[in-house]
């Protein structure tokens, strides 16, 4: 698209793009693991489709706002340490606020923000209960609540969208997601990572917590347990353990599917789900709902693989409303009427 909001939305992605060629993390105190998720995710090979994704991400939700950047609020959502947030940074917003669940990763996004002289209004640690309240506290409105790649990861997703709805804080809530379930590739490959992190973390976490709670618990008892709260976290997971213990129903996991998570904290809970499902989810908290294919990356280091690429968006463009059968991504957009 041509318009003034595209040409500065660009302008600015161009000196991210600059920006972040040059940028060294390697003398701050961001650990290791950070620095490789970002490396590997937003800068080196991926840095050119990472700011494409947020310059996407940041033009579709204006538009849908329907207002100037300059009287536009945005936060990025489980920012991490993407390109989303430091992008909004330098557009013009009136203000633009970063969230993560994680402190720690509010303390490495300042560290960025400060190499690269990009202002953000606040940094808030936290759920969307904390975002929520922040902006209650505060006085100030959330017009635009979006991420990239955190969707999916949401306890309990009605009522994230519930919370959202009833604040009266957001009048867009623009999301994508890798775990586009209409996509046969996209879906097998999620499958596979699902069972995965399954096998080889969260299977045995639960089986350590089941043992906490219940320490004489029957080898018999424990095995259907650990199968039983898979999906569960914080009471969920105790009131699943208890209900079994007491023969009671035990309330199923909704699009379970082969989702998975930390019993903990619900951390990478990975929904996979319908068009239909969002469909449901969204509209039943008030907001309306939109839901729209992505795009590939064309910027891989073989050519080959780029004309691949070429000629998947091509057949994206061509499918129009169902465009998300070919897709790696999904928009899932909710709209306060």
């Amino acid at each position: 698209p041509v318009d003034d909001t595209s040409s500065i939305i660009n302008e600015k992605a161009n000196e991210l793009y600059r920006l972040l060629l040059q940028l060294d993390i390697s003398d701050t105190g961001i650990d290791e693991s950070a620095k490789t998720y970002f490396n590997n995710h937003h800068t080196g090979h991926r840095l050119i489709f990472s700011i494409e994704s947020s310059a996407d991400i940041i033009y579709k939700s204006v538009k849908t706002f329907n207002k100037k950047l300059s009287d536009t609020i945005f936060i990025d959502y489980g920012a991490g340490l993407g390109t989303l947030f430091l992008l909004a940074g330098m557009v013009g917003f009136k203000k633009v606020y970063f969230n993560d669940y994680f402190p720690k990763w509010v303390g490495y996004a300042k560290i960025i923000c400060k190499k690269l002289d990009i202002h953000i209004e606040d940094f808030i640690s936290g759920d969307i209960d904390a975002v929520i309240d922040y902006g209650i506290q505060n006085n100030i409105t959330l017009d635009i609540v979006a991420s990239r790649n955190v969707l999916e990861h949401i306890y309990k997703l009605r009522t994230f969208y519930q919370k959202l709805f009833d604040s009266g804080l957001t009048k867009v809530c623009y999301a994508t997601t890798t775990a586009n379930y209409h996509n046969p590739a996209m879906r097998i490959k999620h499958h596979f990572y699902h069972a995965k992190v399954e096998r080889t973390i969260y299977r045995n976490q639960r089986q350590v917590a089941i043992k906490e709670l219940v320490p004489e618990i029957s080898s018999t008892d424990l095995s259907k347990l650990v199968e039983i709260t898979r999906g569960r976290a914080f009471a969920d997971f105790t009131k699943a353990v208890n209900l079994y213990l007491e023969k009671k129903e035990i309330p199923a996991v909704e699009f379970l599917g082969t989702n998975t998570c930390d019993c903990k904290n619900g951390v990478w809970a990975e929904d996979l789900i319908t068009r239909k499902n969002y469909f449901s989810i969204i509209e039943t908290t008030g907001f309306s709902a939109k839901y729209s294919a992505g795009f590939w990356d064309t910027h891989y280091k073989y050519w080959l693989v780029n004309i691949i690429t070429n000629v998947l968006n091509r057949l994206i463009k061509m499918a129009g409303n169902k465009g998300y059968w070919f897709s790696p991504f999904v928009n899932i957009v909710a709209v306060k009427k």
